[in-house]
């Protein structure tokens, strides 16, 4: 019989605990989308819009533990859907 020494065990860096870039939310990209289009036409439903899905993306991207990014998109969206609520108000109340 021959003896071998044992295999060597690969070696862990532990500079990263998490390797996985952070994908972009899908959901904040769409938000801000329509956050901007809604600048330019139907600025209470894409404005609306624009503010729910941000908020829904917000509260998606915080739980889920740093695998999504798009943080700053879904709070652009929202700020932008509310002036586009806000705009096409004053424009109806001055307009009339």
């Amino acid at each position: 019989m021959t003896s071998l020494p044992p295999p060597e065990m690969p070696k862990y860096s532990n500079a990263s605990i998490n390797s996985l870039a952070p994908k972009r939310d899908g959901k904040a990209v769409t938000a801000l989308v329509c956050a901007v289009l809604g600048l330019v036409a139907v600025p209470l439903l894409l404005g609306g819009t624009a503010i729910v899905l941000g908020i829904q993306s917000r509260k998606k991207i915080a739980l889920s533990q740093s695998l999504l990014s798009g943080e700053g998109i879904a709070k652009a969206a929202v700020i932008i859907g509310f002036l586009d609520v806000v705009v096409f108000i004053l424009l109806l109340t001055l307009g009339s």
